[in-house]
């Protein structure tokens, strides 16, 4: 403890890992040589303190209209839009709060630019979007006051099918960003336990207490839990879409047998473990 809060003393000390990854990717990297494209290149895979430095180590490299190329390039190629300003913009935040060249302060406040003007396209966008499904539901109520009923039918259709259009968006998009997040590589050595470990966590998101079968060992353990935890540990399921996932999962839960003895000892087992 002495030492750790000597290093803290000194600047020496990091909450930051020197592990590889840990990041999400909001600017695209490839790892092998320097290219002179917007991409940004490592000779390994980066840890997260120097992916986010080299993100304006290149920056640096542009001036002018071409960092505002460079941040379209990368803002393009992000699913989420709204997360990338966000963590360009508190990056740059803090980054113009520290010493810097003047050449190099200019060139931050043009990306600041950048993202101020995108911030405000974002905000018209929204109210734009507020001011039509506004007179959409508008035109419903009058056309229903007037006793137009199937005029009022017909435009309450074209209203919910604008908006379901805009939930499906709004889903695919989350699932586009939370595919980016930063996952475990957990991995399985042999292919035929996949089954087995689904199952596993099956009986777990299951489990209760022998002696008082209204006390389950989670108190909160969905469907949606356990395919979140394969998608986001498990190296196999990481592709995969959450209802892709549940589905696999079911699959797997409907080939356990409760009946089995070998079953039957590890519930046993694992009812010893928690509750004896």
């Amino acid at each position: 403890m002495l030492f750790r809060n000597i290093l803290a003393d000194f600047g020496s000390r990091s909450a930051y890992t020197g592990e590889p990854g840990g990041f999400i990717t909001y600017f695209q990297y490839k790892i092998g040589p320097y290219q002179r494209d917007h991409h940004l290149y490592f000779p390994k895979e980066p840890f997260a303190v120097r992916y986010n430095n080299e993100v304006f180590n290149k920056l640096f490299e542009y001036s002018g209209e071409d960092i505002f190329k460079y941040l379209d390039f990368h803002f393009d190629a992000f699913p989420e839009k709204n997360a990338f300003i966000l963590y360009l913009d508190r990056q740059l935040t803090e980054r113009l709060k520290k010493s810097l060249s003047k050449e190099r302060k200019i060139k931050l406040e043009s990306a600041a630019d950048w993202v101020a003007e995108k911030k405000r396209l974002f905000r018209a966008e929204a109210e734009l979007t507020r001011e039509d499904i506004s007179r959409d539901l508008q035109l419903v109520i009058d056309s229903k006051a007037a006793g137009k009923v199937d005029e009022a039918q017909q435009r309450l259709d074209n209203l919910t099918d604008k908006l379901e259009h805009k939930f499906e968006d709004a889903i695919s998009r989350l699932e586009s960003a939370s595919s980016l997040l930063p996952t475990g590589s957990i991995g399985l050595n042999n292919q035929n336990h996949q089954d087995k470990l689904v199952q596993l966590l099956y009986l777990l998101q299951n489990l209760h207490n022998p002696k008082n079968r209204t006390e389950a060992l989670f108190s909160s353990f969905s469907n949606i839990n356990l395919a979140a935890i394969l998608r986001h540990h498990f190296r196999d399921f990481a592709d995969k879409k959450s209802n892709t996932i549940e589905k696999k999962a079911k699959a797997s839960i409907a080939k356990l047998k409760n009946t089995d003895p070998k079953v039957q000892k590890l519930i046993q087992a694992l009812e010893e473990f928690f509750y004896a």
